[in-house]
């Protein structure tokens, strides 16, 4: 496993807003219901007076839970973990009260930080998995580069401290072979296409597909990208490009230095797909 994925691509887009922003501007609509502490109080209280003793058990975990949330350290596991918690107690005493308003607004929050946790679990597993190398195996890389993490990317390896440079391809340039590798050790699962040309890729509800001519050459022809509902195609786009999302226009050419590819985005309520290269359909 290696660790440049999740860092890098995080870092494409964490140097741009900040890594405590980026999870909180997901979160932006559960900030929205904070009033101010005195006038959320009042508006509490007056709501306690005409409810249940199941609303009101509801509306103060949903009040708790919004409380975590707001302070949580995006880069802190522990701090993740118990927001994620916080809201699980929220929302399974809010649907047993009927409060289906509050279950929704908490259902977004805790995709939003489950998806993020998920992230930071999998980052941790491979800082240790890179942690454990021979002295002739780290001079290697400090010399030459990791060629299993995308060329613009590095990451600090672990015992040493020392910084390893990435020098491998894109995942949007990778063939068949280097495109499993490679999604393998970030833990995700590789599923049998609709042909003998396509590979798929699914962590959760995030689901990639490459589409090759030739898959043992490469790179794919097309890439066809469902992020998960926390993520934007901004960023899913700039996880397999190295572009950084504040370069990327809906149905605008992704200028690159291999060259430019097609971008076309499909986006409704229901769903959001970015198509990447020469795609049909």
């Amino acid at each position: 496993m290696n660790v440049a994925h999740e860092q890098g691509h995080e870092q494409v887009v964490m140097q741009k807003l900040g890594p405590a922003r980026v999870l909180r501007v997901g979160l932006l609509r559960i900030r929205l219901l904070r009033v101010g502490s005195l006038q959320f109080a009042g508006l509490l209280c007056s709501m306690l007076a005409c409810k249940t003793e199941a609303d009101k058990v509801c509306l103060s975990q949903f009040a708790s839970a919004q409380s975590v949330v707001l302070k949580v350290e995006a880069e802190d596991l522990a701090s993740v973990n118990g927001s994620v918690a916080a809201l699980d107690t929220a929302v399974a005493t809010c649907t047993a009260a009927g409060r289906s308003g509050e279950v929704a607004e908490l259902q977004k929050a805790h995709a939003q930080l489950s998806g993020h946790r998920d992230r930071l679990l999998r980052r941790e597993e491979m800082v240790r998995q890179r942690t454990e190398l021979s002295p002739s195996e780290l001079t290697e890389l400090i010399k030459s580069g990791d060629p299993k993490c995308p060329r613009g990317q590095g990451y600090v390896q672990g015992k040493s401290g020392q910084r390893i440079r990435c020098v491998g391809p894109q995942p949007i340039d990778m063939n068949a072979a280097q495109a499993e590798e490679y999604f393998k050790g970030r833990g995700y699962k590789v599923t049998a296409g609709s042909t003998s040309l396509e590979r798929r890729f699914e962590y959760g509800a995030e689901l990639l597909v490459f589409s090759y001519t030739e898959p043992a050459q490469g790179p794919p022809d097309c890439v066809t990208l469902y992020p998960p509902p926390e993520m934007s195609w901004q960023e899913a786009t700039a996880r397999v490009t190295g572009v950084a999302p504040g370069r990327l226009k809906a149905d605008r050419p992704i200028m690159r230095g291999g060259g430019p590819l097609s971008l076309a985005i499909e986006e409704s309520a229901a769903k959001v797909v970015a198509r990447i290269g020469n795609c049909k359909g």
